[in-house]
């Protein structure tokens, strides 16, 4: 039993304190008092990390006061030497105990989120690019106590059989390797069913291309050699792959033959002489699979997960290259994750001014598929309006999933449009006509009809309400019983008292005019 055990040259007791140790393999306490239940016929010794053991002479619980509440620890070592009380972390584990170091360089939490971001690398990979400064970026972490369930359902695989180190090509791209992946199910929006991948043997560097059948790998693979031959001012020289018949047709074998390309083609069934091409499409699937998993996704969306996952792979280490990402052996440059966010997360993405109105929202709601390499932006995707967005402002929600279960409405928005404050407000000839011009001409008709003619130009003009009224009852399509009834509504009762008809000037004049009309009558009489 080996013990990572403080010793103190000073004999200081500090009975009251407990250190946790990670290296410590059961809990001990040096105090006898502080046992309950305690077991004297155990007997054990533990060995020191400097090579010195110290007795066991008992086991047993111990209670502790921990935030004004008594627990107990069980399994703790009686080793009277210790000046040091401890506590195992392993143990505390083994209870289904969480630990976590809020503020040390090391969080769980913290690991587990990179651990998501880096579409599921191994803790491994990742530990080792932070131990070897491969990439900016990247905080201080250890290797975590427990498994990620996720990576289980989509890595899990057979122990691998054993085979020899080959000889390794000594530039870039002395030796390409192929393979294609598929048919995949289900098809992907646009209707890709196969993965072809093409692998740099001297800096193991990645790329992908989605095929909707396999004879078109010729053509890929003549844009994949323009591509990196320009890029590198190189020569490809040798691709390897299986005997697939999109490899092995006369047109493939004739550009070769034309361009200087050696073939080397892998021996019947049997695909561990492609090794490197096969290993990379089952890492890259199974990273896809990770990815897929933990979010539940929509599997149809398994190509932009792979270039997401071929992205994080390019600027991750492996065993082929030391002390490098893919990314820096092929252009000689560390690259940076800092702009990495977790795949599939929800992410707001802002609105451009010229995109709304002063109203409506100035983002919206979307899923993280990864980046591009043309912008140099997130490319996301609006499940609501099922179209893809390319921006740089987003803001993310790394912990947040789409539901992916619920159904979305858009929103139905009236589009306002507003002015600058201090400008004159522009109004639509066809609605200023309907809206205006026609309350004065029902006005003035009756007292006017025959000093003047409407003018040839009003005659033909065809109006119509403005769409604002759409909301309104305007009264065109009322009936004419139904279009009295409506003028009853909006006009004037008569007065019924002389208080109210005085008021009015129309009553006094109609008065004195009927007063005028009986007093002649009764001069007359």
């Amino acid at each position: 039993m080996l013990l990572m055990a403080y010793v103190d040259l000073n004999k200081t007791s500090r009975e009251d304190t407990w250190f946790l140790d990670s290296g410590c393999s059961n809990h001990m306490c040096g105090k006898k008092d502080y046992f309950s239940d305690f077991d004297g016929t155990f007997h054990d010794s533990v060995k020191l990390g400097n090579n010195t053991s110290m007795s066991v002479l008992g086991k047993g619980n111990v209670r502790l006061k921990v935030n004004e509440m008594t627990q107990i620890i069980t399994r703790v070592f009686y080793v009277p030497e210790l000046k040091n009380n401890l506590l195992s972390i392993g143990q505390l584990q083994e209870k289904r105990l969480t630990i976590l170091f809020q503020h040390g360089k090391f969080t769980e939490d913290i690991l587990q989120l990179w651990h998501c971001r880096y579409g599921h690398l191994s803790f491994q990979g990742l530990k080792t690019l932070q131990q070897r400064k491969m990439v900016n970026g990247l905080p201080q972490f250890q290797p975590p106590s427990k498994l990620c369930k996720d990576c289980l359902v989509g890595k899990q695989h057979r122990s691998s059989i054993p085979k020899k180190n080959n000889r390794r090509a000594v530039e870039i791209l002395q030796l390409v390797h192929a393979n294609i992946c598929g048919p995949i199910n289900p098809i992907s929006n646009s209707k890709k069913r196969y993965l072809l991948t093409f692998i740099d043997d001297f800096s193991r560097k990645t790329w992908v291309y989605f095929l909707v059948e396999k004879s078109e790998a010729l053509a890929i693979f003549k844009s994949f050699k323009i591509h990196v031959e320009k890029k590198t001012n190189s020569f490809l020289r040798s691709l390897r792959t299986d005997r697939g018949g999109e490899f092995t047709s006369q047109e493939f074998a004739n550009f070769c033959d034309v361009h200087g390309i050696r073939r080397q083609l892998t021996a019947a069934y049997t695909p561990q002489q492609n090794g490197v091409a096969e290993h990379k499409n089952r890492t890259i699937m199974n990273m896809v699979r990770s990815m897929l998993s933990r979010k539940k996704l929509p599997k149809i969306f398994w190509p932009e997960a792979v270039n997401w996952a071929m992205h994080v792979l390019n600027r991750s280490p492996t065993f082929a290259i030391q002390n490098k990402t893919l990314e820096e052996a092929w252009g000689k440059l560390k690259p940076s994750v800092d702009y990495f966010r977790v795949f599939r997360c929800i992410s707001h993405v802002h609105v451009p001014d010229s995109k709304r109105t002063k109203l409506d929202n100035k983002s919206f709601s979307c899923v993280l598929l990864g980046v591009t390499e043309e912008s140099k932006a997130y490319k996301l995707y609006d499940p609501i309006s099922q179209k893809i967005i390319i921006s740089r402002d987003v803001v993310f929600e790394e912990d947040k999933n789409w539901d992916w279960d619920k159904k979305y409405e858009e929103a139905i928005v009236c589009d306002l449009e507003w002015g600058d404050d201090g400008e004159e407000a522009t109004v639509n000839e066809e609605e200023s006509d309907s809206n205006f011009d026609a309350d004065i001409e029902e006005d003035t008709e009756e007292n006017n009809a025959s000093d003047r003619q409407p003018s040839n130009s009003n005659a033909a003009r065809n109006r119509r309400p403005p769409i604002w009224m759409s909301d309104y009852e305007t009264g065109e399509e009322l009936s004419e019983e139904e279009h009295e009834v409506q003028l009853a509504m909006f006009t004037a009762a008569d007065p019924i008292y002389f208080d109210e008809a005085v008021k009015s000037e129309k009553w006094r004049t109609a008065m004195d005019v009927e007063m005028e009309a009986i007093r002649k009558m009764a001069h007359g009489n």
